[in-house]
């Protein structure tokens, strides 16, 4: 698994990396806010099999930044110093455009969210020629606005291209058990507030987050304390990663060297997998999970018992965040998404890297068809490209009766 994602990171950063004034900025160090990269071409089921249910879990699409605090704190730090260099100045102007743009909209989708969901919806529909012509579809989010109208987004495209498709969409806090368990469930609550995790993540935040980049926008800074430096760094760095989901460009040179933006990310990589994965650490986020595997399982049992019905339901679509997607994914033990043993916190992101794993619009497609011979085969994409299901799989294409086996098997891990 690590060398699977090692491969698809390199490839990915020579596909997507951009440059600023002649450096490289990998766009996989922009982590949980990368945009979700498409695959080049469509993928295919292979023509002896046929659908007749899809599962799909998925995080919301591209939005802006969550919250005005950082803005509001580093507008405040910038204003109380009388002497910014030409790098503070710009950075204040950045930080006042980010505030123009995002007003009255912070943490909303935005149009390359929905422009997300849309491509998603008709990658789907392209896979599947005609499936979706009649028949009927469920969709659920969480009550949070962007989840909301990344449902929207996917139905309504959905819904556009097969005008006879009958579908329901619902969102409320009756689905927080599976796709906001990070807040229901208490123990896994209880282990983001209070576990061990802090411990591990703090020495490495302290050794690792340079202070270089908040020295640079003031020669007021120098003289703050170190942890003071370090937090304004890492705010800087949670406006640059925000820009290019906002449609938003800037020189990041300015601002950060490559060496420095990777510390960030590397900081920010290990937070999310001590928090969301299952690691040498603890298992509570994949016992967090362990219902909404359990859910998809029997949802998935409904469907293949009535696969030759005409009246099933054809696809569940489930819309959550990347604190529902991250553990889910961790349980299950999908390639790039696990955290062996004997990793450390400077060895994390070998094994685990939010872009890959959670980028914006993140999704996990199921799709379930009937062979000749009557058998059940699961084909599985995670955010858009083919994966093997199973440590032991040779390709994405899964025996129904195996690929189950092992998600109980994944799930035996939480009892």
């Amino acid at each position: 698994m690590r060398g699977f994602l090692l491969t698809f990171l390199l490839i990915w950063a020579g596909l997507c990396g951009f440059r600023s004034a002649g450096a490289d900025y990998p766009p996989s160090d922009n982590g949980t806010m990368m945009p979700l990269r498409f695959p080049a071409e469509t993928p295919s089921l292979p023509d002896s099999l046929r659908p007749f249910f899809v599962s799909h879990v998925g995080r919301h699409g591209a939005r802006f930044m969550s919250s005005s605090k950082k803005i509001a704190h580093l507008r405040r730090t910038l204003d109380e110093t009388s002497s910014l260099t030409p790098a503070g100045e710009a950075f204040s102007s950045l930080i006042e455009s980010v505030a123009r743009r995002t007003a009255g909209r912070w943490g909303a989708l935005d149009s390359l969210g929905e422009a997300e969901q849309t491509r998603i919806a008709a990658t789907l529909d392209a896979m599947l020629p005609g499936f979706f012509g009649k028949g009927t579809v469920e969709s659920m989010s969480t009550f949070v606005p962007r989840c909301v109208a990344s449902m929207y987004a996917f139905c309504h495209e959905l819904g556009r291209r097969n005008p006879d498709l009958q579908m329901t969409a619902s969102s409320g806090p009756d689905y927080n058990p599976l796709l906001r368990f990070f807040d229901t469930d208490t123990r896994y609550a209880a282990y983001l507030k209070h576990g061990d995790w802090k411990r591990v993540y703090e020495e490495y935040y302290a050794a690792t987050v340079p202070v270089a980049p908040a020295i640079r926008l003031s020669a007021g800074f120098e003289p703050l304390a170190p942890e003071e430096l370090r937090e304004i760094t890492m705010e800087m760095y949670a406006v640059l990663q925000s820009l290019p989901a906002a449609g938003m460009q800037t020189d990041i040179s300015r601002f950060m060297s490559p060496v420095e933006y990777h510390a960030c990310y590397l900081v920010e990589n290990l937070r999310h997998a001590l928090m969301r994965a299952d690691t040498p650490w603890s298992d509570e986020p994949g016992k967090g999970a362990a219902a909404l595997l359990r859910d998809m399982i029997a949802s998935a049992d409904v469907a293949v018992s009535y696969s030759s019905s005409i009246y099933m339901v054809k696809g569940i679509f489930r819309f959550g965040h990347a604190e529902t997607v991250m553990p889910l994914f961790s349980l299950m033990e999908l390639p790039g998404c696990t955290v062996p043993g004997d990793a450390t916190a400077a060895t994390m992101s070998q094994y685990w890297n939010d872009s890959y794993v959670s980028p914006l619009g993140a999704n996990l497609q199921m799709i379930f068809a009937t062979a000749p011979s009557g058998r059940v085969y699961v084909m599985t994409l995670l955010n858009g490209h083919p994966v093997a299901a199973m440590p032991d799989a040779v390709s994405a294409v899964s025996e129904w009766t195996r690929l189950r086996a092992w998600w109980e098997k994944c799930l035996d891990k939480t009892r």
